[in-house]
């Protein structure tokens, strides 16, 4: 059974590593091509309007994934303390318990965010 941890826990790593460089290399791309548009003259004002709006919806969304890993994060820190095994219901509800009190915070903070900007 060793064995298998090292291998899984070799995959989790290479899977990790590979989705986090992908996706700083979309960003990185997606930033040229967005400056190389905006040099050449190609983007009006509703243009610039649309890129500024859709940094604002990446910002939420990089928020709401944040808020949820922090709390989830929370309850794998709770679940250690409380030396509960990793195969224990108990676990799952308190990791599911936490991840929802993120969403939750989530979703309070866009509703005071929609109602400020009406």
């Amino acid at each position: 059974m060793e064995g298998f941890d090292i291998v899984l826990t070799v995959l989790i790593t290479f899977a990790f590593t590979g989705f986090t460089t992908i996706g700083i290399i979309k960003g990185i791309t997606s930033y040229r091509l967005r400056r190389r548009m905006i040099e050449a003259g190609l983007i009006n004002e509703e243009a610039m309007e649309l890129l500024k709006d859709g940094a604002k919806e990446n910002y939420y969304t990089s928020l709401k994934w944040g808020l949820i890993l922090f709390f989830s994060g929370i309850g794998l820190i709770l679940i250690n303390s409380m030396d509960y095994y990793y195969d224990s219901t108990a676990a799952y509800g308190i990791v599911i318990t936490a991840a929802s009190l993120g969403f939750l915070v989530y979703f309070i903070f866009m509703k005071k965010e929609i109602n400020k900007e009406n």
